[in-house]
């Protein structure tokens, strides 16, 4: 028989359907990629592959991909070649800066590309550019939780589950969500006698799991933690040789909770708790070692997210949980070579420095969710153009209606994505991005608790589109930059920042893709103390009383029971479905069909006050706005609270959202507390 034999061989890389990075292998034949699967040795996955990273080769051959690069012409995005697109691009830029000052431009990348090599290419257009406007979608998701640990012990943690004998999981859904837990830990607990704990106002996949599902009323996290507390502190559970040797401020953090205000009775009006099972879940905790506490977004989106972070930071402290095996550990990073500033920073403070200067300081960009102020307002000064990376701020920002009315008054917007985004209608450029197994990049784990640097290779060339970090080094040569990005290759790019580790593109390849950079240890602050300016856990932050902020965790008023007779509903949006990561992927039919259309999920009881019946259209009423939306009856919700998810154009829960009531240190928004009505159409 004639004909050529097919070229096939199977490549490890990584998956990027959502942040984490799940080791994948993937078949490819003459250049094609035709079948994946997951990596058995991968360090954090190990073989295993959600619905989502099985559907990647569907993201790769998508008819929804952007093909060339456009430029609105007419009120039309015209196709154009790459040359005239980027051409232009630096055009308006330039006469941009000209106008304005360099501080009108805003760079800001969305959870589609994260926290990862891009950002570095980013950054540095945006130093050399002269903007200060360098901002990401932490400003949004994960850093409060952040903040609240490292305001507390210098760093962040996440449970070693593996080993744990009592985990917590609190305002997190692992089993759905795209956390840094593969399912199948969470689904080995119970086999090995580890208790898990699930406090989230749903029931659910991950707390239908749970030996133990604590319905709280949304937005109370901060007095179960105080309630808790106050039942160790009465009972005098906690480590004493930990936290009289590692902890500041403990006695008089204990005088405070031990108050009759802080018990799990008087804490039951606010939270919804029954008092009897917060004194078993305090007392189970305490008394099991080793123990571990996993915190999701859940706890950080309401209006006091890091206060209630560092509450549950001293909670894992004073029990002597911290850096212990099964406990909550630190992960140490990678030495990667920070390519961000070649030049002197800009002397303009970033949008929002001002108001957030912890956030602001911590994480060296400006607060994104200032920007609709800077643009429609000009306060504290104008944003004129904006670029938006593998982000969709119209859907996931709150108050949609005013983001939308700032980018439509902006003078320049360029868009960067691998499909068309909600965003790209108001863009005056679009430029298309290749898919992650296109594309060659570095990943740090650090997250995951791995000490591995990974690394994503290319397993074919662009089928449309160029690499995001090729995309921001083309620009920089069309604007003149070329000496600063002298790098002609992603492959020369993952040279430069790994060099520090002494590790290179092809060493990584040749370690099959990973690259443990450390040997877990544990206790390392007794060699070294805590990453603080007092070396111990500081319950009590320092660094917030220096900065003009209450340094006490306990804010006033924490246990006030707050109603309101207008909006007598508790609202809380933002849940992860299981095909999704947050807008993305909804246009793969696969992934469509096991969540076709935006529900509003309502308990029987409260369906039945409001004269609501299952699939009935309704509205759904906040003081920023109201949706119309089918309602699902569930008993998987507490009564009294909805719940909608993100990322939906139709049914757009963050046309319900504002900014009114963000958390004064981190600028996050109130999405998951607040109030509401509802009435049947």
């Amino acid at each position: 028989m004639g004909g050529t034999m097919p070229v096939t061989k199977e490549i490890p890389t990584l998956c990027r359907m959502c942040d984490h990075g799940c080791g994948i292998l993937v078949t490819v034949e003459n250049g094609i990629p035709v079948h994946v699967r997951g990596n058995p040795a991968h360090p954090f996955n190990k073989g295993w592959l959600c619905v989502k990273g099985k559907s990647c080769l569907d993201l790769f051959h998508s008819p929804m991909r952007l093909k060339t690069p456009m430029i609105r012409q007419g009120g039309r995005l015209i196709e154009a070649t790459w040359d005239d697109a980027l051409d232009y691009t630096a055009d308006r830029l330039q006469r941009l800066k000209e106008k304005w000052g360099p501080q009108a431009l805003a760079i800001y990348y969305g959870e589609g590309v994260g926290h990862q090599e891009i950002r570095f290419y980013m950054k540095r257009f945006a130093n050399i550019f002269g903007t200060p406007n360098f901002m990401s979608v932490g400003s949004i998701c994960n850093a409060a939780r952040t903040l609240g640990e490292v305001l507390t012990f210098g760093g962040l943690t996440k449970p070693d589950m593996a080993n744990s004998r009592f985990i917590i999981i609190w305002g997190a859904n692992p089993l759905v969500s795209h956390e840094p837990v593969p399912p199948k830990i969470i689904r080995r607990l119970g086999k090995s006698n580890t208790r898990l704990v699930v406090i989230d106002p749903r029931k659910t996949e991950t707390a239908q799991k749970a030996d133990i599902h604590l319905a709280i009323r949304p937005g109370t996290d901060e007095i179960l933690v105080l309630n808790m507390l106050h039942v160790i502190f009465r009972e005098e559970r906690w480590d004493r040789a930990f936290t009289q040797k590692w902890v500041l401020g403990f006695e008089e953090l204990r005088k405070e909770v031990t108050k009759a205000r802080f018990s799990p009775e008087n804490g039951m009006a606010v939270t919804g708790i029954d008092p009897e099972m917060v004194r078993s879940v305090a007392r189970d905790y305490a008394g099991t070692k080793p123990a571990g506490i996993f915190t999701g977004n859940g706890l950080e989106h309401h209006p006091f997210g890091v206060n209630a972070t560092r509450l549950l930071a001293v909670l894992k402290a004073i029990m002597g949980n911290l850096d212990v095996p099964g406990g909550d550990l630190f992960t140490p990073k990678p030495k990667i070579k920070d390519i961000t500033a070649p030049l002197p920073a800009s002397m303009v403070p970033a949008v929002g420095a001002e108001r957030f200067p912890v956030f602001c300081g911590a994480r060296g960009e400006g607060q994104a969710l200032c920007i609709p102020d800077a643009i429609l307002d000009e306060k504290p000064y104008p944003i004129k153009g904006m670029t938006i990376t593998g982000g969709n701020p119209t859907l996931q920002w709150p108050d949609s209606n005013r983001t939308m009315a700032a980018l439509k008054k902006l003078e320049f917007l360029l868009v960067v994505d691998v499909v068309t985004s909600p965003d790209s209608h108001y863009a005056d450029v679009v430029l298309p991005a290749c898919t992650f197994l296109e594309r060659d990049e570095h990943r740090t784990n650090v997250y995951l608790n791995l000490a591995h640097v990974t690394l994503r290779q290319a397993v074919t060339e662009p089928l449309y589109g160029l690499p995001d970090q090729m995309i921001w080094m083309k620009l920089a040569h069309a604007m003149g930059y070329g000496e600063y990005f002298p790098w002609k290759t992603c492959k020369e790019g993952i040279d430069e920042l790994l060099g520090d580790e002494e590790v290179s593109y092809e060493s990584l390849v040749a370690q099959g893709g990973v690259h443990e950079y450390a040997r877990r240890t544990y206790r390392q602050y007794e060699k070294n103390g805590f990453n603080t300016p007092s070396g111990k856990v500081e319950i009590y932050s320092e660094r917030l009383k220096k900065m003009g902020f209450d340094p006490s965790p306990i804010r006033p008023g924490v246990d006030q029971n707050l109603t309101d007779v207008t909006y007598p509903l508790m609202l809380t949006t933002g849940g992860n479905l299981l095909p999704y990561t947050h807008w993305q992927y909804r246009y793969i039919p696969g992934l469509n069909k096991r969540a076709p259309e935006p529900i509003l999920e309502i308990h029987p009881e409260t369906a039945a006050v409001f004269g609501i019946s299952d699939s009935d259209r309704v509205e759904v009423i906040t003081e920023s706005g109201k949706i119309e939306i089918k309602a699902r009856l569930t008993e998987t919700i507490r009564p009294g609270t909805l719940h909608i998810p993100q990322g939906w154009e139709s049914g757009n829960a963050n046309r319900l959202t504002s900014v009114k009531d963000r958390d004064p240190i981190s600028g996050f928004p109130n999405l998951k507390s607040l109030r509401c009505r509802v009435r049947k159409l």
